[in-house]
């Protein structure tokens, strides 16, 4: 390991510097950066030792764990990519990745050989290793006696910033997953934009909530404040009142939590029994939000700021920031300024710039960038275009410089000759009917509009409201062909892991019924 832009080597500095610093904390567990790194090295000899050499692909499926994030650096001191799923995904989703990703190992967490052992059969040619727990699994080999063999010495492998580090698959909302192969130097610059817009202090403690098979959860702060050798407080998955308890036992000062579970928070009624004004900083991520959730945020949780991304995988992922909660207010919905490596326009159909004002698809160029996606040479020609990423998403930029998302290029609604974006009616909607929890507009196929305009809305809990009154409110705030034709009243909406609502899932689900 010869370069100081990689994953294990930031692993290994933070030993050598911060050796008795706490490093992670997990339930009861509690270690030291030292341990940390010596957990690392056993989990890249045990690479080693199942036949694994720098630039083959391993996956792994499980909650956050310490065994998730040292089998993540463990794999990047010899050069191994290190592939993350979702244990959300059917077993048939699941098993594609396995296989579309050429992995040679799949580490199990223990909790979920059941589900394994649903598709084992497919996988043939893949060594299957079980964590945190008895094996069960029919020929599987079991991690901790592996690691208990295995040297904790540093490896001795040239392992350089351009190299693979990180393969993710994408949620599929539009067709089959793709897995976005991300470089050590991808994920360093991520970190780097968190050092520059939000630096830990000696004192800060950060909830790692946001689930590590997602770049949010893997590595961005997470690299951060192992870099400055800060502990970190894992959550296996997120849960309101268990986020509470540990705000308060650790007196964490830094959070990344997504606008969906935020509000999940704020509804909880235990956020009140618990002390979390040791919370300065928040971090979250969206395409939309209501200055409602600012100002929840700045005098509920009473954190000093508050920091909205937007980013997608494929920019590992961080692309603009915004900074400052007076400007969130002013500017609602707004995704601030680019993060300051990174170039971004707004472009027509044939990516000529766009003037102040006028909708167009945000591309990025960057060190940020992926590599592309694996074995998808097609997607990469269409998503990869002289050396800026189209990221298939909608905004124009306002005579301040300040960029505002207005829907995915794919979400966009053609109705009567006239384009609608969906983002525009769900805003319109929850900001003019408080029954509403959350909504979902997509373009349904018609006859006589090509698309219409159709409202999956989720009630807050015992509240009434028809479609018609929905409509009619929202006839305030919208044009008349925005409005939507049809309303349907839904329990919950789809979402893969990140929160985001699949629209093609809501979309196929009605078509069949």
């Amino acid at each position: 390991m010869h370069d100081s832009m990689t994953m294990g080597a930031i692993a290994r500095r933070s030993a050598q510097q911060y050796p008795n610093r706490t490093a992670m904390i997990f339930g009861e567990e509690r270690i030291t950066y030292l341990e940390y790194n010596k957990r690392c090295n056993r989990a890249a000899h045990t690479l080693e030792n199942l036949g694994v050499k720098k630039g083959d692909h391993v996956a792994i499926l499980g909650k956050n764990s310490i065994q998730y994030l040292e089998l993540c650096h463990g794999a990047a001191k010899v050069g191994v990519v290190f592939g993350t799923i979702n244990w959300r995904l059917t077993p048939q989703e699941i098993s594609f990745i396995v296989q579309d990703a050429d992995n040679l190992v799949l580490f199990v967490e223990a909790g979920f050989q059941e589900l394994v052992g649903k598709f084992q059969d497919e996988l043939s040619n893949v060594k299957l290793v079980v964590y945190g727990g008895e094996t069960t699994l029919e020929g599987a080999l079991q991690y901790e006696s592996l690691t208990a063999q295995a040297s904790d010495e540093e490896p001795d492998v040239e392992v350089n910033g351009e190299d693979e580090a990180v393969i993710m698959y994408t949620s599929g909302t539009t067709g089959l997953p793709k897995g976005a192969v991300l470089t050590h130097k991808n994920i360093i610059w991520d970190s780097i934009a968190c050092l520059t817009y939000i630096p830990p202090r000696q004192n800060d403690c950060f909830l790692l909530s946001m689930p590590m098979n997602h770049v949010s959860g893997l590595h961005t702060q997470t690299t951060t404040f192992i870099s400055r050798g800060l502990p970190i407080v894992i959550m296996d998955q997120w849960e309101p009142e268990a986020a509470c308890k540990l705000i308060e036992k650790h007196r964490v000062t830094i959070a990344y939590i997504l606008v969906a579970p935020l509000l999940q928070l704020f509804d909880s009624p235990t956020i009140d029994q618990y002390d979390l004004t040791s919370l300065r900083t928040l971090m979250t991520a969206a395409a939309k939000y209501t200055p409602e959730v600012v100002t929840r945020v700045l005098y509920e949780l009473g954190v000093d700021s508050i920091h909205f991304f937007y980013g997608l995988t494929e920019a590992a992922p961080l692309v603009t920031v915004t900074e400052f909660s007076a400007e969130m207010l002013v500017k609602p919905n707004t995704l601030g300024f680019p993060i300051w490596y990174n170039d971004v326009l707004i472009v027509d159909e044939n990516d000529n710039p766009l003037p102040r004002g006028e909708v167009g698809e945000i591309i990025v160029r960057g060190p940020n960038v992926f590599k592309g996606y694996y074995k998808r040479p097609e997607a990469n020609a269409d998503v990869l275009k002289n050396g800026w990423l189209h990221t298939g998403d909608l905004a124009y930029m306002d005579e301040d410089n300040f960029l505002f998302f207005v829907d995915r290029k794919k979400d966009m609604i053609k109705t009567g000759g006239e384009n609608v974006y969906s983002i525009e009616v769900e805003l319109g909607i929850m900001n003019t009917s408080s029954e509403v929890k959350e909504v979902a507009v997509v373009g349904m196929p018609d006859d006589k509009w090509g698309e219409a305009v159709t409202a999956f809305a989720v009630l807050e809990p015992e509240q009434t409201l028809t479609g018609e009154e929905l409509v009619k409110r929202a006839r305030t705030v919208l044009g008349g062909y925005k409005l939507p034709k049809k309303v349907f009243f839904v329990d919950e909406l789809p979402k893969n892991v990140s929160g985001k609502v699949l629209k093609r899932q809501l979309r196929d689900e009605h078509l069949e019924q």
